[in-house]
């Protein structure tokens, strides 16, 4: 029987041989070309698309967080393992000159950089939150955003880069609000990916938290059903799904965390549902082949893309 791990790598191979992925240097890292492009920016259209549509505030933002910010959102202390900071240089000549100087010699020139107290984004709901902070809100807000991620799991498997793009639906408002936001996501989420063919399982799932307590909180957080995601045997029926998206409830994390409560002055509660957009777009050529030409005229239909097909 072929392993996961073969199976991952044949699929990196289809990819790269397809002309649709350029294999880098570092593990987690690939570049795309146009037609992979193509495809995933007809995925990115119907996240867009997809309820909810009104009332929503599309927002933009650069990948990275302030550390003050980033410390708030709890993501140092459970996701230590997946996350990345930036450095950057500001020293005078003669330090600029010792850095070369270590450069050229193969030492570590690194340590003449210092902290520029900006982190890498890994989830672009994470700005939202404190766009509110230390306001009450008198009525529930939702915003759409998309960014470039970052999360250190540098792995083979096409399916899991340590730079992707997501996009997300967030919502911000009472729980009741909030619940009904992450209800949303498990009723149109699926039904999205299906649209375009994909064979999708909702299940129960949980963050990938660090540490002793790390059982703990898995089972908690699955017990408590605060998120699901939207699975896809992209190796086989019999392999684990790879999650192509998520509907996720926080509770009052983030409005304890900000200082964000709602008109009657109780924390507010937020839920968000997500997609990998590159995930997807694997999928979809796991899935249909290769050959967009080749893929079901209503999938290329629905991505938009009978001008390639």
């Amino acid at each position: 029987m072929t392993s996961r791990h073969d199976r991952e790598l044949a699929l990196r191979r289809d990819l790269v041989e397809a002309g649709h992925m350029v294999e880098l240097p570092l593990r987690g890292l690939s570049a795309f070309t146009q037609t992979f492009e193509e495809v995933l920016t007809g995925v990115e259209r119907l996240v867009h698309e997809m309820q909810p549509t009104e009332d929503v505030t599309v927002i933009s933002f650069p990948p990275l967080l302030t550390q003050p910010v980033f410390e708030k959102t709890g993501y140092l202390d459970s996701f230590p393992q997946l996350i990345g900071s930036v450095d950057v240089f500001t020293g005078d000549g003669r330090e600029h000159k010792a850095m070369v100087g270590a450069k050229n010699s193969g030492e570590d020139w690194t340590t003449h950089l210092v902290p520029a107290r900006l982190d890498l984004l890994s989830a672009p709901c994470h700005q939202t939150y404190p766009l509110h902070a230390g306001t009450r809100l008198e009525r529930s807000v939702t915003y759409e955003t998309g960014n470039r991620c970052f999360r250190h799991e540098p792995s083979d498997d096409p399916m899991r880069l340590v730079s992707f793009r997501m996009r997300e639906k967030v919502c911000i408002g009472t729980p009741e609000q909030a619940q009904a936001h992450r209800e949303i996501g498990r009723r149109v989420g699926p039904d999205l990916l299906t649209s375009i063919g994909l064979q999708i399982e909702e299940v129960p799932a949980n963050d990938p938290f660090f540490g002793r307590a790390a059982k703990i909180f898995a089972a908690g957080q699955r017990d408590a059903g605060l998120k699901v995601e939207f699975e896809c045997k992209v190796y086989g029926e019999d392999q684990p799904g790879t999650a192509l998206g998520s509907s996720n409830y926080h509770n009052d994390h983030f409005g304890l965390d900000f200082d964000i409560t709602t008109a009657d002055g109780e924390l507010a509660h937020s839920s968000c549902i997500g997609f990998g957009l590159e995930r997807v777009t694997v999928a979809l050529f796991a899935t249909h082949g290769m050959e967009v030409p080749s893929w079901p005229a209503p999938v290329r239909t629905r991505l938009g893309l009978d001008a390639q097909g």
